[in-house]
């Protein structure tokens, strides 16, 4: 009988694995996961960068609205200055004591420009159609394209009208 208590002890004791020991299946034991250094969720930023980002193909100006005017367009109304980016969707062209600006607009801008007090009048030959708003010192040029709408303003009507013009011919690709 003790011999019987023996061969089982023994087979117990070869049946029971020690914490350190590699399993019978193969698989070391796992290690303790340390604890978080704080109980907010990781939050992994899987965006692709800013700079990566691609306009569509018919975008205005290819995306650039200081590619509307050249210096050639200002002939008769002074040298331009460099163009300034203003904000991505407008450029201000430097021009004697002011500046001219090309600004992308949306429908809404273009269907109620200026407000009840300003006279507003229908340009002929510039884009699909383009209309004039008065601004005082200032005269605005809203145009449709093809593919969207902007806006040229000017010191005044003649330079307005004319640098529409010319930049609706760049709107479009």
């Amino acid at each position: 009988m003790r011999r019987f208590a023996l061969l089982a002890f023994v087979a117990l004791l070869g049946c029971t694995e020690s914490p350190d020991a590699p399993s019978s299946s193969g698989q070391g034991p796992f290690p303790t996961p340390a604890a978080p250094e704080t109980l907010l969720p990781v939050v992994y930023d899987t965006d692709p960068p800013d700079d990566t980002a691609t306009l569509p193909a018919d975008a205005l100006f290819g995306g650039n609205t200081c590619t509307a005017l050249v210096p050639a367009d200002f002939a008769g109304l002074g040298a331009p200055g460099e163009p300034v980016l203003a904000s991505a969707d407008s450029c201000a062209f430097p021009l004697g004591d002011g500046n001219v600006a090309v600004q992308l607009a949306s429908p809404d801008q273009f269907s109620h420009p200026g407000n009840v007090d300003q006279e507003i009048a229908p340009i002929d030959g510039v884009g699909l159609d383009a209309i004039g708003v008065d601004l005082g010192d200032r005269y605005q040029v809203f145009v449709q394209v093809e593919n969207g709408y902007f806006s040229v303003t000017a010191p005044d009507r003649r330079a307005a009208e004319r640098l529409a013009k010319a930049a609706a011919g760049r709107a479009t690709p």
